[in-house]
């Protein structure tokens, strides 16, 4: 008897009368459809479905281009200068709008000026928007220092074409706060101005 038991662990039950190695209760995955009852996978047709639309129909607002700047607001009147600018600093990561009144060779360019220990001084750009054929012109800056500690500064750019869309900006230049030597990038900026 003892022989007999291993021999029936290996074996499986197929060895012991009255069972049979196949499945009693039903088909076992794979077997033949006559055999058994419905397969275990049901498929169904699909039916396509439009896309989703947006819940507007355009964006809000409506993006303007820019020619290669961001937009700009409209300018705002700015505080009173302070009796002291000592504790001011420029926040570099803004960009102000300023008011600009075109000539036909040159512009008045308006802005304001926070001042600041550290402020050296302002560079003036005129940087054109009219494309032509054949060499550019460079862009240069006009240098200006800075005339009240703070407040609404005035300063003229010229050397201008006629007639030709400009896009004029205002770098202000500053003794680095850590380190040695000195940062600029530009405080204001205007929209595209065509000069007369």
């Amino acid at each position: 008897m003892l022989a007999l038991v291993p021999a029936l662990l290996l074996s499986g039950c197929g060895v012991i009368p009255g069972f049979s190695s196949g499945n009693a209760g039903g088909s076992a995955p794979g077997a033949s459809a006559g055999a058994a009852g419905p397969s275990w996978i049901v498929a169904t047709q699909g039916s396509a479905t439009p896309s989703p639309r947006p819940s507007h129909p355009s964006a809000s607002p409506t993006p303007t281009p820019s020619l290669g700047f961001l937009p700009l607001g409209t300018p705002t009147p700015v505080p009173a200068p302070s009796s002291t600018c000592a504790k001011n600093f420029f926040n570099f990561a803004r960009i102000d709008a300023m008011d600009v009144t075109p000539g036909p060779t040159s512009a008045v360019l308006s802005w304001h000026n926070i001042g600041g220990y550290n402020l050296v001084e302002f560079r003036l750009y005129a940087i054109s928007q009219d494309l032509r054929v054949g060499e550019q012109r460079d862009v240069g800056f006009v240098t200006v220092k800075p005339a009240i500690p703070c407040g609404r500064m005035t300063a003229t750019i010229g050397n201008l074409d006629r007639k030709t869309k400009y896009v004029f900006s205002v770098d202000a230049v500053v003794i680095r706060r850590s380190g040695d030597g000195t940062h600029a990038a530009t405080v204001a900026r205007s929209h595209p101005v065509a000069t007369t």
